[in-house]
């Protein structure tokens, strides 16, 4: 594809890219102009614009040769190098390589005639999908957990993050962005479930998509993995048994404390069983009548009882 610059004194320049050439991060880019000029080409220039001035990258002339910058020593290189016909490459381009720019041509006696590029540079990092516990924000109890989903990823631009679940999961997701000063953005997405064993019983999958990358992340989670998960979750169980039950033991022993107390101040229980009673009795009331029948309707002595028994509450 060309590309030609506005007019200039001198003639025009011809781009032999793309005016804007977009690539991923770590890719190689090549940028190449073309001056179909007559008049004398004493030196090719390329520039990089930066905040508005331009940065000098390399340079050919027949007296000089190549020079590159020392900062781009390394990063830039000479693909092609004529004084009517000059093509540079980037290799491993980052993201502080997007921008614009120029090949110059310096020609006698007319001057300077430019072509302009563009570079966009797309760039992803770290896509990942994890589970880890955190606190039920449902509940006050720090001890009580949740697992949760989380989906992520950095680039630029800005990836975008989707999930498919099943019915039993249809969650209503999350998701947070953070800018950085480079211009990436890290994408967050999340949920949350109660139970750790649904991440081994269904598939959790999250799908990111870029401009430089689309991709598919799967939540595989062995039953090791889930068991760690439910582990997490036990204290509270124990917790729960472990105050239980000294409570209950020493609930039980303060009432058979006051049982035995009680017992030891009125051991035959006095003051709530009935009980039989001797009264006492004169000698004379034992002595025999020698008239036993005398002035008795029932033919025997009502006086006679050794001892009389009274019952007593």
């Amino acid at each position: 594809l060309l590309s030609t610059a506005s007019p200039s004194p001198a003639g025009s320049v011809w781009v032999m890219t793309k005016n804007i050439q977009t690539v991923q991060a770590g890719e190689n880019v090549t940028f190449s102009c073309l001056s179909p000029t007559k008049e004398d080409v004493l030196q090719v220039t390329w520039q990089k614009e930066t905040d508005g001035a331009e940065d000098n990258i390399a340079t050919y002339s027949t007296m000089n040769g190549q020079k590159i910058a020392e900062r781009y020593v390394g990063h830039v290189s000479f693909i092609k190098s004529e004084l009517k016909a000059s093509t540079i490459s980037l290799h491993a381009v980052t993201l502080q390589d997007e921008g614009c720019y120029k090949c110059i041509f310096n020609t006698f006696p007319s001057g300077a005639v430019t072509g302009r590029m563009c570079l966009s540079v797309y760039a992803i990092l770290d896509p990942k999908v994890e589970a880890k516990l955190l606190p039920n924000p449902d509940k006050s109890d720090d001890l009580e957990k949740v697992v949760g989903m989380s989906c992520s990823a950095t680039g630029k631009p800005a990836p975008k993050i989707t999930w498919h679940l099943p019915s039993i999961l249809q969650q209503k997701t999350k998701e947070y962005h953070i800018l950085h000063s480079n211009g990436v953005v890290t994408v967050i997405s999340n949920f949350t479930h109660t139970h750790p064993k649904v991440l081994q019983e269904y598939p959790i999958v999250c799908m990111i998509k870029h401009p430089s990358l689309n991709t598919t992340l799967v939540l595989h989670m062995d039953t090791t993995t889930v068991q760690d998960l439910e582990s997490n979750t036990a204290p509270v169980t124990i917790i729960a048994v472990g105050v239980l039950v000294p409570m209950t033991f020493l609930l039980l022993l303060a009432i058979f404390l006051c049982y035995c107390l009680r017992h030891r101040r009125d051991p035959e229980g006095s003051s709530t069983r009935p009980r039989w009673v001797g009264l006492p009795f004169s000698a004379s009331c034992c002595r025999a009548d020698p008239h036993p029948l005398r002035g008795s309707p029932l033919g025997h002595s009502s006086a006679w009882s050794p001892r009389r028994w009274l019952h007593t509450a």
